[in-house]
């Protein structure tokens, strides 16, 4: 087994023993700097997400806020 294959092999087992029943996405392990490329485009997804949850906080925030001050119909 090539090392990458042996790498996304690792890689799906860790992912099954965290998520059972959801399939590995597709990584390219075949090198370090492959994997260097996939570390950093998954540091920039997460910042990405990380943003839309606060943004998406801040407005459940700001909105449970509005109506608690909202007078009552």
């Amino acid at each position: 087994m090539a090392a990458g294959e042996a790498a996304r092999a690792d890689f799906a087992r860790h992912w099954q023993a965290e998520f059972p029943g959801e399939p590995a996405p597709r990584m390219e392990l075949g090198s370090v700097r492959a994997m260097e490329r996939e570390l950093e485009r998954c540091r920039r997804h997460l910042r990405r997400l990380q943003r839309a949850l606060a943004e998406e906080r801040f407005k459940v925030g700001y909105l449970e806020a509005a109506l608690a001050r909202a007078p009552l119909p």
